[in-house]
């Protein structure tokens, strides 16, 4: 049976980050009429999903944790009896430390969630209100001390660096921070500046300076050493896990395997056909036809680039190359690889290639060059 994985975005939150440019409203008013959609939308897809294997299931936004649990048990419910969901499947959740209490928390793995995704992004005040968390750095301390005595063995931490005013010292100080605790597995990613975000107003107007290239590439290095030192695989650009604790749902994303999306602005997958619904929630609400892409040979291809040389894992000849493009295009990234590889940017592996972990903070522009147009 073919594998695929499951994704609910919830398009609300609290407040807006200043930072973020996903599909989120901090007005509830269409709540019910989304929800009741989205459970449409699961039953519609029955029978197009019916040859997969859904290995994970992944509650994402927005921020899904603002949701009642009972609505949260009714998609895992509903995701139960219409998809072949794995008995083991991983169930994932992300929450915000100030929603987090030991009451919640034993409500949600009540309900089957098995994995948690924690948003805290800094153990920093002033950071925290410099991107408008709605937490606080002692809401971080408390959810993780509360996780810890929760029956979740399985959870992630995220955290961003190269913030404005950030050093690497006090990037060594958050991770410092974090060590006590030993969470299973870390996203680190270095904060982007997206169009159209308050952020980006700021950066334009001078408001606030974002850290040099340098120090965030120091930053970087110094998230690899530690992580290192303290016992976590680096295995994706961004992210770091104990020994077995790798996100199932987001290395599925990595492969370029099918994925299912169910919400507002959602995106799915089904290996030659990319789909995703009206990144609005009222129109969503009124069954908005979703828009289609039809991928080329060419495109899936570049796209496995892109996913792939983020892993340590990196491209397969022999899983990732489209047998359809043929010998001739082969040929032609090949002779490109091998022109990377001579520079230091790849390296050969039994299987294929991959950019060495020193070279990941350059792996935009080095897969850029692989692209075939």
């Amino acid at each position: 049976m073919k594998r695929a994985t499951l994704y609910l975005h919830i398009p609300y939150c609290k407040q807006a980050c200043h930072y973020c440019d996903f599909h989120f409203s901090t007005v509830r008013s269409t709540e019910n009429e989304v929800v009741e959609r989205m459970l449409g939308e699961l039953a519609e897809g029955q029978s197009s999903w019916s040859e997969f294997e859904f290995s994970s299931l992944y509650f994402g936004g927005g921020t899904p944790s603002i949701l009642a649990p009972e609505l949260l048990e009714r998609f895992i419910t509903q995701a139960s009896t219409l998809y072949n969901l794995r008995e083991d499947a991983e169930i994932t959740l992300e929450v915000n430390p100030d929603d987090i209490t030991p009451e919640q928390l034993a409500e949600w793995y009540r309900i089957g969630i098995n994995r948690l995704s924690v948003g805290l992004q800094s153990f920093d005040d002033g950071e925290l209100a410099m991107m408008n968390r709605a937490h606080h750095a002692r809401h971080s301390l408390q959810c993780l001390q509360w996780i810890s005595e929760s029956p979740f063995e399985n959870y992630t931490v995220d955290l961003i660096y190269g913030i404005p005013d950030s050093t690497v010292e006090s990037w060594k100080e958050q991770l410092h921070t974090l060590a006590s605790f030993r969470p299973p597995h870390l996203s680190c990613y270095a904060l982007t500046v997206e169009e159209k975000t308050v952020l980006h107003h700021q950066v334009k107007t001078g408001e606030v300076s974002l850290p040099t290239d340098d120090i965030i590439v120091k930053q970087f290095e110094a998230l690899c050493q530690w992580a290192n030192d303290h016992g976590y695989a680096h295995y994706e650009l961004s992210n770091f896990a104990q020994p077995g604790m790798q996100s199932r749902h987001n290395s599925h994303y990595w492969t370029g395997a099918p994925y299912l999306g169910i919400g507002p602005g959602a995106h799915s997958f089904d290996s030659t056909s990319r789909w995703w619904n009206i990144s609005n929630n009222a129109l969503y609400a009124k069954c908005a036809n979703p828009t289609e892409e039809l991928l080329s040979s060419q495109d899936i291809l570049n796209e496995r680039l892109m996913v792939r040389l983020r892993t340590a894992a990196g491209f397969c000849w022999e899983n990732d190359f489209p047998d359809e493009l043929g010998r001739a295009v082969r040929f032609v990234l090949e002779r490109e690889v091998a022109r990377a590889v001579v520079k230091g940017e790849l390296v050969t592996k039994e299987t294929g290639f991959a950019i060495p972990t020193e070279r990941w903070m350059e792996s935009d522009r080095i897969i850029a060059q692989l692209f075939l147009y």
